[in-house]
């Protein structure tokens, strides 16, 4: 089963800035009320850490998409738009669960926050490694289908 490249492009995106956005207004609500005491750089390098550089990656291939102006028709294979989208909801979720937490937690905010960094990192690189061959996935796509 094939899907348009710029609707999957474009739900992916839609996910990862939603949830992303979700994120910084728990954090921001938590920074004005004082969660973080003097630890506010040490929260928010976190927040960044896990979500920026796949939120990098997607803004990227939309701004090199559009300046390579590439054809809004292209397809893809549904089963690679999935494994990114799913992989995706599945690290956004357990970074959620991460903040949501942390009242629950029997540390420092901060040191729950640097403790999830030990399941995060793996999980993100997998997450932002789907994304990528998902991307890349389009352009092979792309290429066997112009020669």
């Amino acid at each position: 089963m094939k899907i348009q490249f710029e609707t999957a492009k474009k739900r992916i995106a839609i996910l990862w800035f939603i949830v992303a956005a979700t994120i910084f207004a728990l954090m921001f609500l938590q920074t004005i009320n004082g969660k973080f005491e003097n630890k506010v750089s040490e929260a928010w390098g976190w927040f960044c850490q896990n979500l920026l550089p796949t939120l990098s990656l997607i803004i990227s291939v939309f701004i090199f998409d559009n300046a390579a102006n590439n054809g809004n028709s292209r397809m893809i294979d549904k089963f690679h738009f999935n494994i990114a989208f799913f992989i995706s909801l599945f690290y956004l979720l357990v970074v959620t669960s991460v903040v949501l937490a942390q009242p629950f937690a029997k540390t420092s905010t901060i040191v729950w926050l640097q403790q999830s960094n030990i399941y995060l990192a793996p999980l993100q690189g997998i997450a932002t490694g789907a994304i990528g061959i998902f991307f890349i996935k389009k352009s092979s796509d792309s290429q066997a289908a112009d020669t």
